[in-house]
């Protein structure tokens, strides 16, 4: 729960010092349907320019099967639009754009397997990201759009191993994973504050 007061606490911190441009928030459609609760801004920065900042909170335990699913994520991005479309009616932007972003996540994963062979671990830790974001968004209405992205760069993970049910952990060593290529896409119901 505390997680979701600190996105809470930053989007509206944010959106007034930024209030000079036109402000929309969002929230990411396939995340809602899977039952995670997300919340985003959009503030615009000038002609062609947007900040965004997105959080993302799995809250999930499975007392019965000791399972857990429980992450926050954090992303910020700086948006070019390219030709923004709708500008001018209302100052909100559409159309294709891309930028840099960072994210921060940490996590506590497990999942407890049919077979009594198999080890029933879960893993506690953090990750960072870095890219490049690409997307498109689509006018609906004067205050709704759809917007869809996709940030490819690198992610770096890393988690201690512990025993599924405990607070056992399995190695003393934390583990570090590290991957290049798609690291977040979204799929944004967007609503416009401003006219």
């Amino acid at each position: 729960m505390k997680y979701l007061y600190c996105i809470l606490i930053s989007l509206f911190t944010l959106t007034p010092m930024l209030s000079q441009g036109q402000v929309a928030i969002k929230t990411n459609v396939p995340f809602v349907l899977a039952g995670t609760p997300n919340l985003g801004v959009e503030v615009t920065l000038g002609n062609k320019f947007a900040i965004n900042v997105d959080g993302m909170w799995m809250p999930y335990l499975f007392k019965k099967s000791q399972s857990v699913l429980r992450a926050f994520q954090t992303s910020a991005d700086l948006r070019y639009y390219i030709n923004p479309k709708y500008y001018h009616t209302n100052n909100l932007f559409d159309g294709f754009y891309l930028g840099p972003y960072a994210m921060y996540a940490n996590y506590n994963v497990g999942f407890n397997k049919v077979d009594p062979i198999e080890d029933n671990s879960r893993y506690v830790g953090w990750g960072l990201s870095a890219g490049v974001t690409i997307g498109y968004k689509i006018y609906l209405s004067r205050r709704f759009r759809l917007d869809f992205n996709l940030g490819v760069g690198y992610a770096h993970l890393q988690h201690d191993v512990y025993q599924l049910g405990s607070d056992n952990i399995y190695n003393s060593l934390t583990d570090t994973k590290v991957w290049i290529g798609p690291t977040k896409f979204g799929i944004h119901l967007v609503y416009n504050i401003n006219k």
